[in-house]
């Protein structure tokens, strides 16, 4: 029964993967992983920076919460000492009005040159028409909390603070050797 609702959930998961539905978690681990290599959910004093690394303290938005992104930028910077840094995540063409309008306030605004902005997924080398992955592909899943991987066998594989990574990321499960 367990497992029953395990793949339940884990099936969930990918649907809304399918559908370019994300949670905005995915997006912070695989730009950390990939491309800012920093550290990951940083608390801080009245906030928690997604990303921080030597030059940057980052937040990840989704494209229609754009307005959320500038306060939070800037006031992540100030906490670390470091330049204040936004990804607009556009999960879809329909959504670069987001990132017009972001861009349009930091001008308006005369603060364009003090936050770096990242469009996901172009600024990335990515487009908009990313292969999503098949359920019967993913093989391992990482414990976000934890720091561990499960293999797609575990009782533990798709937890709840799970994303589905490769088999290098994190430390293998001593149950099911991730």
């Amino acid at each position: 029964m367990i497992r029953l609702v395990q793949i339940i959930l884990i099936y969930g998961l990918f649907a809304l993967d399918a559908a370019g539905q994300r949670p905005e978690a995915y997006y912070v681990d695989w730009l950390d992983e990939h491309y800012f290599h920093g550290e990951r959910e940083v608390v801080l004093p009245g906030g928690r920076a997604d990303i921080v690394n030597d030059t940057y303290a980052i937040e990840v938005e989704k494209a229609p919460n754009w307005k959320n992104s500038i306060g939070q930028a800037l006031w992540y910077g100030l906490q670390t000492n470091k330049k204040p840094g936004i990804v607009l995540v556009m999960e879809n063409i329909d959504q670069r009005k987001y990132g017009i309008m972001l861009q349009s306030a930091l001008d308006y605004a005369g603060i364009a040159d003090k936050i770096t902005v990242w469009f996901y997924p172009e600024d990335f080398g990515l487009g908009f028409s990313i292969a999503q992955p098949l359920i019967g592909e993913i093989q391992y899943s990482y414990n976000r909390n934890s720091g561990v991987r499960h293999n797609s066998n575990c009782t533990y594989f798709g937890c709840q603070n799970c994303v589905p990574c490769d088999g290098n990321r994190g430390r293998a499960c001593g149950r099911c050797g991730g």
